[in-house]
């Protein structure tokens, strides 16, 4: 039966599932970077287990001409290497979409309007190894992997018409220091895997990608990646971190790349020393930035609260990953709100900012380091797992657009016997010296202190300074928060549906919601990237346009909604998962027309 897929298309959502260890990232990412030089914009998405090898993973590319908001629902092509891979992650392909399977492996079910393409991939990964036995020594054979990663990519590209050239090139590149015979081993695997699906193609048709002219530069990057870059941009200096998934690749970035900077990286050992590096090189003048996820921010609780009350600025990242305990560390998650919120004993002020995308990654960043050193406290960089690691194509930042905000410091005239490291100001932030700095010597504690830095304990100075900490993050509010709150959709008029949410389900929310007006429902969207303190008056404004609010967020007990009743008392549909996976639109949209029916 020949498909009804489209003959041309400029979007088009591939996954490849199969077992880890066994090549399938490195088929997705190949598969990615050939699309890219097809002039299309990409979005990638991967899940995987948290054994080093075994189990099975997931890869998922969507590309399109023009922005790329998700990386897509149901996909129009399905690469599936193992039987495991097809039962747990081949589920939600298009009604009309293609099945790639390795037949020596096992042989998926038929499903009517889908085409059933099955290939020999082990079989014939095994062969092209073997033919270079008269070409290297034995030894070398044994430790070569067989090429089923070019089999499949040579599959894949004729399965959107694609053109084989640019991989044969990259092909050159990628494998060149190893010599002729490995180069020419993965060419033929190459066109091993597009001739095999020719031998299959009459009759049948298949999605055709237009190769777009690209006018402009683009970068392909991850949200770890972006948020390494956004810490050098804005002046990082120091950093201090102890490796945990799905955070671990800001470091290993940072590692390579801040001492060309000027700057000092120190692998802790644990969290807790990592931060307190961090306190200190602050306390000594530095920009400074760690990286964790839930449950290394649970044991950075007392430095935060250190941090706030010393009156500290530092940067701390939170990763989010799925499940409580080692939960689900390869997975995504938003379950770590309350936790960036409210998770110090006692109180003491701190500041919560979430990034909304991959390229947001960096502008968050940045902005996390001038909030630090505005408001001289800690704040704390909500990303996820699905930022992390996904890989999109964007412009490269545009650096005149930077903004750097630096920590306020003393006066000629505020110096010494004179000098109040913690004075009593209207907005509550005070000059803050470094260590050194003639007529500027102070005492950082986290005991309760006075205006000079002198532990005292009365009720008034407890009420005088805890107002002066405090009162920085309603001077913030006040002055800066409608900056951090995105509204999209009509900006003006009554909504059948208002959108509050925040963090990674920016770019599902924005594609749902369009498709949503397109039924003629109005529907806006305010993504918050301040949550604490959160920005009242812009969310007071957006709901009251609103017949229904609806909040999805991506864990158990909608934390988001929880948070908003308690600083507004709104009316919410909530409506929240925490399977390790994000939304996609096609429930999104159902969820929007459920709650304008009621």
């Amino acid at each position: 039966m020949a498909l009804q897929t489209s003959e041309l298309t400029t979007d088009v959502t591939i996954r490849l599932v199969g077992e880890s260890g066994e090549g399938t990232i490195s088929l997705g990412e190949l598969a990615a970077k050939m699309l890219t030089k097809l002039g299309l914009e990409i979005c990638t998405f991967q899940t995987f287990p948290a054994e080093i090898k075994g189990g099975t993973v997931m890869f998922q590319i969507r590309a399109r001409a023009g922005e790329v908001l998700t990386e897509g629902d149901a996909a129009n092509i399905l690469v599936a290497l193992t039987e495991d891979g097809f039962v747990s992650m081949g589920g939600n392909v298009a009604g009309d979409g293609i099945i790639l399977y390795d037949s020596d492996v096992f042989t998926p079910p038929t499903v009517e309007g889908r085409w059933l393409l099955g290939m020999p991939i082990s079989t014939m990964g095994k062969v092209l190894k073997d033919s270079l036995r008269s070409e290297l020594e034995g030894d070398q054979v044994a430790r070569l992997p067989a090429p089923k990663n070019m089999i499949g990519l040579g599959a894949l590209l004729t399965l959107i018409d694609a053109p084989l050239t640019p991989a044969e090139e990259y092909i050159k590149e990628l494998f060149g220091r190893k010599g002729d015979a490995i180069v020419r081993m993965n060419q033929r695997a190459l066109n091993a895997g597009a001739d095999k699906v020719k031998e299959q193609l009459e009759g049948r048709t298949i999605p055709h990608i237009t190769a777009q002219e690209r006018t402009a530069p683009i970068v392909t990057v991850s949200g770890n990646q972006m948020i390494a870059m956004g810490a050098l941009a804005a002046g990082l200096g120091f950093f201090g971190g102890y490796p945990i998934t799905p955070a671990t690749e800001i470091m290993e970035f940072l590692a390579k790349e801040l001492p060309r900077f000027g700057g000092d990286l120190i692998q802790a050992e644990d969290e807790i020393a990592a931060l307190a590096m961090c306190i200190g090189a602050s306390y000594a003048g530095k920009k400074t930035m760690t990286s964790s996820s839930g449950p290394g921010i649970s044991l950075m609780v007392e430095l935060i609260n250190l941090a706030g009350q010393a009156e500290v600025p530092v940067v701390i990242v939170d990763v989010q990953r799925g499940g409580a305990s080692t939960g689900m560390p390869t997975k995504t998650s938003q379950g770590d709100l309350n936790l960036a919120v409210y998770g110090v004993h006692n109180e003491s002020p701190h500041i919560v900012f979430a990034a909304a995308s991959v390229e947001d990654c960096f502008w968050a960043t940045i902005e996390a380091f001038n909030l630090a050193e505005q408001c001289q406290c800690a704040v704390l960089l909500l990303s996820e797992q699905s930022l992390a690691t996904k890989k999109v194509t964007i412009p490269p930042p545009n650096t005149a657009e930077i903004r750097i905000v630096n920590r306020k410091t003393p006066t000629e005239d505020q110096l010494g016997e004179r000098y109040h490291r913690y004075a009593d100001t209207l907005t509550g932030v005070s000059p803050m010296s470094s260590p050194g700095l003639p007529g500027g010597a102070y005492v950082a504690t986290g005991i309760e202190h006075d205006e000079l830095g002198n532990p005292g304990y009365t009720p008034e100075l407890a009420r005088q300074m805890k107002d002066k900490r405090f009162r920085k993050l309603d001077t913030l509010v006040r002055e800066q928060g409608s900056q951090y709150a995105h509204q999209f959709g009509p900006a003006e008029g009554p909504l059948d549906v208002g959108i509050i949410a925040f963090g990674s389900t920016e770019g599902v929310i924005r594609e749902a919601t369009a498709a949503a007006a397109a039924t003629g429902l109005k529907v806006g969207h305010l993504h918050l990237r301040l949550l604490n303190p959160l920005p009242i008056e812009q969310v007071e404004e957006f709901a009251s346009r609103c017949k229904q609010i609806l909040v999805p967020e991506l864990n158990y007990t909608g934390q988001l909604a929880g948070w908003l009743r308690s600083q507004v008392g709104l009316k919410l549909h909530t409506y929240h998962k925490d399977e390790g996976v994000p939304f996609v639109a096609k429930e999104l949209i159902e969820e929007i027309k459920s709650v304008a029916a009621r």
